[in-house]
Order: C-alpha cells, then structure tokens, then sequence
C-alpha cells in the first residue's frame, strides 16, 4: 500500500513538473512575442511598414539565403581532368570561404603575378557574409521600434495595454453593456491622471519620443540605402533594374559586377618539402542568382519605405501637430444633434428663445490646456488602431472628467 501511495505522489510531482515546464515556455513564448512587437499596435501604419513588415520580409531572405548556402550547394568549380574526387571537395571549399574574382570571358586572364590585375577591383568577397548582412538590416528595423515600446512605457505612457483594454471591449460583444464602459472607462481615468500630471512639463516629452524614433527609421533607412549604393554600386536606371530583376537565361548573357555567377578561383596546394603548386579553376556561384534578386528588391523597398516615411514625418504628423488648433473639436460637432432636435419637436416655438452654450473657450482649454501635444498623438494613434465608436466613448469618458475640474 506504501508503495501504491509513493507511486502516485511521484506521478502527481511529475505532472506538476510537466505543467510548470509547459506555462514557462509558454511565458517565454509571450515575452518574446511581445518584445519583438508582432503583436503590438501602438504606432502608425507607416512606422509597421518598417519595424514588422521590414523585419519579416528580411528574416525570409535570410531563411533564404541560409538554406542555399548550408543546405544545398552555393559554389561549384570546374576542376582539371587530373582533380580526385577528394581534390574537387577542398577547391570548392576553398574557393568558397576565399575571394574569387570576375574576369569578363572575353578578355584574357592576367597573369599569376599580377596579383592587382587578379584580385585587385573585380574581386568579389561579400557572398559569403550575405545571410549576416540581411540579419543586420533586419536588426536595424527592429531597433526603432523596440526603442519607442521602451520610451514610451518609461514616460508612464502604456500605450499598448491600453489599446489592448479598448480592443477588448469592442470584441466583448456577448458582455454586458456596463463592463465594456468600464473598460473604457479605466482607459479615460488613467489618461486623465497622466494629461493632469503631464501639464506641469514644459515639453511634450511623448511626441518628441514618437517624432525621434520616425527620424531613427529615416537614418536607419539612408544608411542601408548608402551602403548598398556604394558598396555595390547599382545604378538606379529603369533599363539596369528591369534586367537585373528578371530571370537570366541561356540567351542573355550575365555580365554583373556585383554578383557574377561566374567567376574564377586561385589556390595553392601544398606537398612535403617545398613543392608548392598554384590553381586557378573557374567557378559558378548560383547563389548569386538570389542574391542579385533580394538586394534589388531590398533597394526598391528602401527608397519605397522613405518616400513613406518622410511624407508620414514631416506631412501626416509635424504639420498635424503645428495646425492642431484648427482641427474641429469633437465635442463641437456633437453640438449640432441637439439644435436638430428642438427643430422637430411639435411644441415647437418659433418665437421662443432657447438658450445656447458658448462651448468654444472650454473646447479650447480642453484641446490646448489639457491635452497638450502629448494627448492630441495618443489620440490620433488610438483613433488608427481603434474602431470610431469605442474612440468616441472614450472622448465622451475624457470629456466628462475633464468638466469635473477644468485645468
């Protein structure tokens, strides 16, 4: 019986090792997902083009590119009639981790000696470090991003918990009417302590944070478009890129200086003593293919993604938040409902005075005094990531409290 018991308090320890093993990766899982932003949207749709969309597509081509070069073959030379097996294995090694050179087939290859004429401009030695110089670029997207969920909850500004609350209530369609206000609710009392404790700063530290992260996207961007431009020299013409984009075949021939699919190798061989012989074979590096391909389309996307950003910059955001005063209040235009009802009532008199509320120094005070710039950028960006009736009861909840005691 002591043994039956012993066997089952070991078998209940053991699932209770497995249910922990189990929420622990399960919290790694979370944490990781969400420091990595996948799931957050507490910026605009310009800014995911750079910190989720960017990094996907980057992190496919490194799959990409990783698959061929470990998996499959990336270099394949032609070796001499004399070369065993054994010798065919090392010079594709060796002329895979070594620089190889381009010499165009219709001119003549230089001497042995002439190591400048050899290896000197036509060298190629980036191929083999492609898969890191994309897992770079996708790092430089990620960045901005994680700096801006970092700010932003260090200014006391959550932005994303309290999407998630709003979200929330907007899906909890099978609730009760009174828990989706609350929700709401909870959202508009904490923003009305941060507006209330904000107004005491002289900067809107918030929306400097937001206008220097978009600036960290646009150098981020520069700084890959400058490097690709010099480091391998592509020529923004539509001829040059229409041919480099499609799929070379036998009749075309393929004269890249930046990724030539056939270039040449020299090694040396070592034997007992002195006896020292040089090789030169001739390779082909079909992984160039693909490379050419990613780092075309990876320049496009880059002068595609500042044209985006630099409009989303200086036009969708720093010109909102200078002219901010002229947009209409909200609260303004919910006016106007109540003047259409005494139209339509029968009693109506036409003689009858009613009385009306000069709304605009408390709409002013509201949007100038209250909210600050720091609130008009939280309430844009909650009015792109929220549907338009869970943002106007949250505007009403705001208003409300903001009645109770004017700042």
């Amino acid at each position: 019986m002591f043994r039956r018991i012993s066997t089952f308090a070991s078998w209940g320890t053991k699932r209770n090792w497995y249910f922990q093993q189990y929420f622990i990766q399960f919290d790694i899982y979370t944490v990781l997902r969400h420091y990595c932003g996948f799931d957050r949207n507490d910026d605009d749709f310009v800014d995911r083009l750079s910190r989720f969309y960017s990094v996907l597509i980057f992190s496919v081509f490194v799959i990409i590119v990783s698959s061929v070069q470990f998996v499959g073959k990336p270099i394949s030379c032609f070796a001499p009639a004399s070369f065993t097996d054994a010798h065919i294995t090392y010079a594709d090694f060796i002329c895979w981790i070594s620089d190889t050179y381009f010499v165009s087939v219709d001119a003549e290859i230089p001497e042995p000696d002439d190591i400048e004429a050899r290896q000197g401009t036509n060298a190629i030695r980036f191929y083999q470090y492609v898969p890191f110089i994309l897992m770079l670029q996708a790092c430089g997207f990620f960045l901005p991003g994680f700096f801006w969920r970092s700010g932003s909850s260090r200014l006391g500004i959550p932005l994303q918990k309290y999407l998630d609350q709003l979200n929330m209530s907007h899906r909890s369609l099978t609730e009760p009417p009174m828990y989706r206000r609350q929700l709401i609710r909870n959202v508009a009392t904490r923003l009305d302590q941060y507006f209330r404790m904000r107004n005491r700063a002289f900067i809107p530290k918030l929306t400097c944070l937001y206008l220097f992260t978009k600036v960290i996207y646009i150098m981020n961007i520069l700084i890959q478009l400058i490097s690709l431009h010099y480091l391998m020299n592509f020529e923004l013409t539509f001829n040059s890129l229409f041919q480099r984009l499609i799929i070379y075949s036998n009749t075309i021939r393929h004269v890249s200086l930046q990724f030539p699919t056939n270039v040449l190798c020299d090694f040396i061989v070592r034997f007992l003593g002195k006896n020292t012989h040089r090789h030169t074979v001739q390779c082909v590096l079909p992984i160039n293919v693909f490379n050419e391909k990613i780092f075309i389309f990876a320049y496009l996307w880059l002068i595609f993604l500042l044209i985006c950003t630099l409009y989303n910059l200086f036009i969708q955001w720093i010109i909102f938040i200078l002219f901010h005063r002229s947009v209409i209040d909200t609260r303004v235009r919910r006016l106007r409902p109540i003047s259409s009802k005494h139209r339509i009532n029968d009693n109506y008199d036409e003689s009858e005075n009613i009385p009306v509320f000069n709304y605009q120094p408390i709409t002013k005070n509201f949007s100038r005094n209250y909210l600050h710039c720091d609130g008009i950028v939280i309430m844009r960006l909650f009015d792109m990531n929220i549907d338009i009736v869970t943002m106007n009861d949250l505007m009403n909840d705001l208003w409300e409290l903001y009645k109770t005691s004017p700042v």
